[in-house]
């Protein structure tokens, strides 16, 4: 029941049709409970030398049989597609809340773990809505019409004939709580197996690489193993509620013709009235036998529903306002005392700043210092543990998300690219841009020559992820997208560590013009790309050890003065070699 009322939401907006469902379904039974009726009248027609009746009787019964037919399909059509559609509508909910979820979320959960509640929770659910809504209504109608029919032959054949059936319901409630509890373990080995594809998928390159290709396929075979174990104690909890389903209506069939038999003999009960009493009896057996497996559907469905409440029982976002106008306003960014943790794992400690509008910031720091962190704060993929961050005087967890995205134009140090074209993904977030822009894009991230050595141009297949293309490419390429989609905040988190110093200061250098009046913050380990900035922020593990001008940090002997000196020994020995 608790499975039901999950899918009450989404029933309701297709409750038409569904009721179209139950009207074809009513008439379909309504003619089922002719044709026994129909096979008594020709039974009495027969002992009663009536041939003519026995005509018109086979000739009723002969219509009633094809009219249910259409009728029976014409029912199932109609639930089968509001499952269909009920899939859709959970599908669409599912990733409009998985894309408002904060970083946090995904660094819990597995991305096969997510695909698998995507696919197969989903199918699980649409077989519930679908033939698990229109196996029980059919049986509710079956029932009542059956023993209204059953109870007007003969009220006490019908009590004994149904005896067995308090059995089947005992069975069934003792089976149903552990079948839940398997049928959720299962679906959890499920996704472990999905996680493990896509990790071998994705990462195929590397497994090659490393020669890890036996110990993934051993790791995968373990997966396999368990997955298999869990569904063969599933498979055997079912085994027990079958059986118990299929004995029920040979069972109660026994009963009546024995009973039955008995009252025939003794011409309490006619030879037609006792065929019709079992004809009834029979249409019982087959929904009775479906309820078992619709048992079994449901409490799967019910443990995908307790792996999709996570996601759907979060707040529904503010809706998504890609083709929204741009808010091209440069703000002013402020932090107060920052602290935040990944996990166990201190990150940033205090962090305090004032940034001006419009005003061109760098931060500087090494490996580990917290430069990517902060600037997932300041995009609010995540939220500090303590302090606080302010856009223009406003706090920016109370800012609304959509708003604040129109302002935002963020560039993470592995920017993942989209299955498609060059073109699609430079041109992402403006899709209906013009092929000037285009041009004027690749020309700021120096990608114009290298589009022009490509045989399709900027019709060329990317990849999965961008495979089709090197590390500084697809860096690029997601600093045009950026470009394109425009903001009056950039974030940019080391946009240039896959590029060769001369090509990464060639990049900042056709950049900078186009961003005058935005407020930027760039993240870089070079400190050479800061020259002419108007503040540097430098980070030592998760705290600001200097900020400054460039100038005014190159002077002083501190963590700046450092990294340039690292970095200028760096060039050095890669120009002697």
């Amino acid at each position: 029941m608790k499975s039901l009322r999950f899918l009450i939401p989404y029933l309701l907006p297709y409750r038409r049709l569904l009721l179209a469902g139950v009207v074809w379904l009513v008439l379909t039974n309504a003619l089922a409970m002719v044709i026994p009726w129909m096979l008594k009248g020709g039974i009495e027609a027969v002992e009663g030398g009536n041939y003519r009746g026995l005509a018109w009787f086979a000739l009723l019964l002969a219509l009633a049989a094809v009219l249910r037919g259409g009728t029976r399909q014409l029912s199932r059509l109609r639930f089968l597609r509001t499952a269909r559609r009920i899939e859709v509508d959970l599908r669409r909910d599912l990733l409009t809340r998985l894309l408002g979820q904060d970083a946090p979320f995904f660094d819990h959960h597995r991305t096969g773990d997510l695909l698998s509640r995507f696919t197969n929770d989903l199918t699980n659910i649409r077989m519930l809505a679908g033939f698990g809504v229109l196996t029980l209504a059919n049986a509710v109608l079956v029932y009542l019409f059956s023993l209204v029919m059953l109870l007007a032959l003969s009220p006490g054949l019908t009590l004994i004939a149904l005896l067995p059936y308090p059995f089947m319901l005992i069975v069934v409630k003792r089976v149903s709580r552990r079948l839940l509890q398997h049928s959720t373990l299962v679906q959890e080995s499920l996704g472990r197996v999905s996680e493990a594809v896509e990790e071998g998928v994705s990462g195929q390159a590397v497994i090659r690489a490393g020669n890890l290709a036996e110990d993934r396929c051993r790791r995968f075979a373990e997966l396999n193993d368990d997955y298999l174990e869990r569904n063969l104690v599933l498979a055997r909890l079912r085994a027990l509620v079958l059986p118990v389903m299929i004995v029920i209506g040979p069972l109660a069939t026994l009963l009546a013709l024995y009973f039955g038999g008995a009252r025939v003999m003794a011409g309490e009960l006619g030879l037609g009235e006792l065929i019709a009493f079992n004809a009834y009896l029979v249409q019982l057996a087959w929904p009775t036998l479906l309820l078992g497996w619709v048992l079994t559907l449901t409490q799967r469905a019910a443990a995908s529903m307790e792996r999709l409440d996570p996601l759907l029982g979060t707040p529904e976002p503010a809706p998504f306002a890609a083709s929204a106008t741009r808010d091209l306003r440069a703000p002013a960014m402020r932090a107060a005392g920052l602290d935040f943790a990944y996990g166990e794992r201190p990150v940033l400690h205090g962090l305090t700043f004032d940034i001006p509008p419009g005003a061109l910031v760098g931060v500087a720091g090494g490996t580990g210092s917290g430069k990517s962190t902060l600037l997932k704060l300041l995009s609010r993929l995540y939220r500090p543990e303590s302090g606080k961050v302010f856009v223009d005087g406003e706090d920016l967890a109370d800012l609304d998300g959509a708003a604040y995205r129109r302002r935002l134009a963020a560039v993470p140090q592995e920017g993942r690219l989209f299955s498609g074209t060059l073109r699609e993904n430079l041109l992402y977030g403006v899709p209906e841009a013009d092929d000037d822009l285009l041009r004027q894009i690749a020309e700021a991230v120096c990608l114009e020559e290298e589009v022009a050595n490509f045989a399709e141009g900027y019709a060329t297949r990317v990849g999965e992820g961008g495979l089709a293309l090197s590390g500084g490419q697809r860096q690029r390429v997601c600093l045009g997208r950026a470009l394109a989609a425009d903001g009056g905040l950039w974030l940019l988190d080391d946009p240039f560590s896959h590029l060769d110093a001369a090509t990464a200061r060639e990049v900042w250098a056709r950049l900078r013009p186009r961003l005058a009046g935005r407020t930027v913050l760039l993240a870089s380990g070079r400190v050479s790309l800061f020259q002419g900035m108007d503040w540097v922020l430098v980070l030592k593990d998760g705290s600001i050890c200097q900020q400054g001008t460039p100038a005014e940090l190159a002077a002083a002997d501190g963590c700046y003065a450092r990294l340039a000196e690292r970095e200028r020994l760096l060039a050095e020995l890669e120009g002697s070699a």
